[in-house]
């Protein structure tokens, strides 16, 4: 959640393409979700839920992380908020902040901008979209969608800073 108003960023996926969108958040609460907008340039996604008193991350006080920097991946890794657990967390640091320059499949990736690589391992099934922070729980990134060399078998694991992503969050909404 990016706003009190219960703005959601997520990774943009052709899953969003349905009359029917389910939020579930960290509590276990479901909510059905409009789909606000989209760019699929950055692939990120904004959905709406109505929804009061939810915890948010505030995009005005969102942090950049240096090499090294401990980070926590929240997510929905392996489909685990639709079970018992609330959320996925992974916990490492980031490897080197760097310009992607990667393929998915034959195709090269649609955004080609800066981004953290970590050494958490967010490549997975329901990952895309999760929240990086710091060890003080302040957003600094989204986490990529799974890019994978197919010749090395390399995953490479990323996440989008935040100052990358804001100016499209305010377009879209």
């Amino acid at each position: 959640l990016i706003s009190k108003e219960g703005h959601v960023l997520t990774a943009w996926s052709y899953v969003l393409d349905t009359d029917y969108i389910t939020v579930t958040l960290d509590d276990g609460r479901k909510f059905q979700a409009d789909f606000v907008g989209a760019d699929p340039r950055l692939e990120i996604a904004v959905l709406k839920i109505t929804a009061e008193d939810v915890p948010f991350f505030d995009l005005n006080e969102t942090v950049e992380l240096r090499n090294g920097a401990r980070v926590l991946a929240f997510s929905n890794l392996y489909g685990v908020a639709t079970g018992d657990e609330p959320a996925s967390v992974l916990h490492g640091s980031v490897s080197i902040r760097t310009k992607l320059a990667a393929r998915r499949g034959a195709f090269e990736a649609r955004y080609q901008g800066p981004v953290y690589v970590v050494d958490a391992m967010t490549n997975h099934p329901g990952a895309a979209g999760g929240a990086l922070t710091d060890r003080q729980g302040r957003l600094a990134g989204l986490l990529g969608k799974e890019l994978r060399n197919a010749l090395s078998n390399t995953w490479l694991n990323f996440a989008i800073p935040m100052a990358e992503l804001t100016e499209a969050i305010d377009d879209i909404r």
